[in-house]
Formats: structure tokens, sequence, C-alpha cells
């Protein structure tokens, strides 16, 4: 079974099974590993990974140890395409559709949500797109706001 960790300063931080690829912010980096390679474990000079010796009770962290931090979910401005048509009524979505086969621009927006890996609803181009649904009548000026929200 594929494995990806997410690791810094030779410190797996996190690791998972399934393909991180559009789950989590971009800039967080992600690599296959080995499926043993776990959440704690520390890469070596040699690339391989060991479960690193307890510290006495006592000891301090190495100063070049990051502190853990659990992931947070992505910020809830970057969307899914899914999570971001869902925003849209059928009837919103029917009416978009029906004025893209007359409107260049429309199915310009269209185009680009299908070639998009997510959606920023924080995006200059996304806000753009948008306004000009709404300029074109088929969003409300209100639920254009809801949209983006």
């Amino acid at each position: 079974m594929p494995n990806w960790i997410r690791i810094e300063h030779n410190l797996v931080l996190e690791s998972t099974d399934a393909d991180p690829k559009g789950r989590f912010h971009p800039d967080l980096k992600w690599v296959k590993a080995p499926s043993h390679v776990v959440a704690g474990m520390v890469k070596q000079e040699d690339g391989s990974f060991v479960v690193p010796e307890p510290a006495p009770d006592n000891a301090a962290p190495p100063p070049d140890l990051p502190v853990f931090v659990p992931l947070t979910p992505p910020p809830t401005s970057i969307l899914s395409k899914l999570a971001f048509m869902n925003r849209f009524t059928l009837e919103e979505l029917g009416g978009i559709y029906t004025a893209a086969r007359k409107s260049v621009m429309v199915e310009v927006f269209l185009d680009k949500l299908r070639l998009a890996e997510h959606v920023d609803v924080t995006d200059p181009q996304t806000i753009a797109g948008l306004q000009s649904l709404a300029g074109a009548g088929l969003l409300s000026e209100a639920r254009l706001q809801e949209v983006l929200k």
C-alpha cells in the first residue's frame, strides 16, 4: 500500500496511505515513503528511517527539532471543485450552463473551473468570474457573497 509522509528537518511529522494531492494546502510538501514509515520517525543520512531513542525525562528537545503541531485542515477558502459547485443551487447551475452555450465568457469560467485543481474563493480570478456571472444576471449580488463565504 502506498505511503506518503510530510517531513521537516528529517522528522516525519505525518503519514497517510491516501494520496495527499489536493487534500491539503499546496504549501505542505508530501513525499512517498516505505509503508513502515510513520509519524515520529527520523530520517537518517543514509535515507533510512528509525524510531528515535526516548529522551531522558529531564532532557530538553534538540534546538533544531521542530515542535510537532497537528495538521489543521486547509483554510475554508480553498475548496474542491465539487465543494465549490455545491455552493450553487441546481437552478443556478442550470442557468450558468445554459448561458455558456451563448456566452464565451461564461464558457471560459466553466473551462477554467474544470482545469483547476481546487478553487480558492479569495482568488481575484474566482471573484472576477463570479462577478461576471452576477453581471450577466445569473447570480444576485447576495448569492455572489454567499458563494464566496
